[in-house]
């Protein structure tokens, strides 16, 4: 199995800067439900993981600590 490369955004210390930028960059819609799909697709997206549908919920994604905490779990 091939390793991943240092700076690929997976690496515990490129999950801060992805993050960062993203919420950098995000305009809230102001509907929570609406901000947690478009921060789900996101993380699936930038990170490569899948969420299952438990966690694309406002109350898991409503946060940059909850995102992060969040994908550490799903890159463990």
């Amino acid at each position: 199995m091939p390793s991943r490369p240092s700076d690929a955004p997976h690496a515990p210390h490129r999950v801060d800067a992805v993050l960062d930028e993203f919420y950098a960059l995000r305009t809230p819609s102001g509907d929570p439900v609406l901000d947690a799909i478009a921060t789900a697709i996101f993380v699936e997206d930038a990170f490569g993981v899948t969420l299952s549908d438990a966690e694309i919920d406002p109350a898991h994604l409503a946060g940059r600590n909850a995102v992060r905490n969040l994908v550490t779990r799903h890159l463990a």
